[in-house]
């Protein structure tokens, strides 16, 4: 039977301190009273608590290297934003790291692990998890981390991203406004925080318009192209088929929105006469698309540009903290890929 290893949040349980303060005792980076300090020591003692090699190395001198910690790096969306990241941090003296998580929870603990373990500065992280435990204990700890695209709503932990619920509502209410009741929703994975804001923002839009929810309105797409291909043929197969169908589809993301354009294509039917779509998410080289697809556009480069700037605002802060959280406002495109049933 393997025995719990003992946290910072069991000393500070033990001591009647904050985390916080435990992590400022053992780090000696912050003036804490003596009573206080002793106190604290006392706990660390009594629970045989060890500063393990993350803690150690979270307490070292600037590394010279940031890392950006993200999903899927073959969508282009993350891949762009890297690049400016990147670049920006080499004109300030740094280099960054990329990882890609794959949407794999454990394997984006052991990346968060292997780089605070080398001492990295900031770590910006779009997470595949709506647990926040992990990345709490980080914090705890020392480490300076971001939250990017996806919140967390972590205290302290600076936030950069869109507000996914508003822009997906306001895309299912485009839709609803061209008179499409029978309206399908594309999803991402069920613990992601993203995929959950986008999900609850197509929901509320058709509660505040009296339609119905079910389990048919929903098709799992896990943020893939190859995933949202084959469950859209064949909910477009059963669709063709019904006496009712659906007449519209929103896709929570631009990956699982070139699936659904190549399984309409591949079952020969056409957008919009056939079914209309709209995506959370503009598609590459969205321009020169027919039809053009009806998209909310995130601001990449004003993402990037603030993501990077809350970087280098950590790595001079002592205390996370002292950083703003910034929502990034999305763009509306109106393309013609969706039908006017009115």
């Amino acid at each position: 039977m393997s025995v719990k290893k003992t946290t910072i949040k069991d000393v500070a349980k033990k001591s009647g301190f904050s985390p916080t303060t435990v992590s400022r005792v053992l780090n000696e980076n912050y003036p804490v009273k003596a009573e206080t300090r002793e106190k604290i020591l006392e706990a660390v003692h009594d629970l045989k608590f060890n500063r393990n090699t993350t803690a150690r190395n979270l307490r070292l001198k600037k590394s010279g290297l940031m890392a950006l910690v993200v999903a899927d790096i073959n969508n282009t969306y993350y891949s762009r934003i890297a690049k400016r990241v990147g670049d920006g941090l080499f004109d300030e003296g740094y280099n960054l790291l990329v990882c890609n998580t794959n949407e794999i929870v454990e394997k984006e603990n052991k990346i968060l692990s292997m780089l605070a373990n080398k001492g990295v500065d900031v770590i910006a992280v779009a997470s595949s998890t709506t647990d926040p435990s992990f990345i709490e204990n980080l914090v705890d700890l020392g480490g300076k981390i971001v939250l990017l695209d996806r919140d967390m709503n972590i205290e302290g932990v600076p936030f950069v991203g869109s507000d996914n619920f508003e822009s997906s509502k306001r895309l299912t209410e485009y839709v609803l406004q061209k008179g499409h009741t029978r309206v399908a929703f594309v999803s991402g994975p069920e613990n992601v925080v993203t995929s959950q804001d986008r999900m609850r923002g197509y929901q509320a839009a058709l509660l505040e318009n009296g339609l119905e929810l079910n389990e048919y309105n929903i098709v799992s797409g896990q943020f893939k192209k190859e995933e949202a291909f084959n469950a859209i043929k064949k909910f477009l197969l059963s669709n063709r088929e019904s006496s009712d169908p659906y007449t519209a589809i929103v896709s929570s993301n631009n990956v699982m929105t070139a699936g659904v354009i190549a399984a309409v294509n591949s079952i020969g039917l056409e957008i919009p006469g056939d079914i209309s779509l709209v995506s959370f998410g503009s598609l590459d080289m969205q321009e020169i698309i027919s039809p053009q697809v009806t998209c909310i556009d995130q601001n990449e480069a004003e993402l990037a540009k603030t993501t990077l700037e809350t970087m280098l605002k950590l790595s001079k802060e002592e205390h996370s903290e002292h950083v703003e959280s910034t929502i990034i406002k999305d763009s509306f495109i109106e393309g013609s890929s969706v039908a006017n049933l009115q």
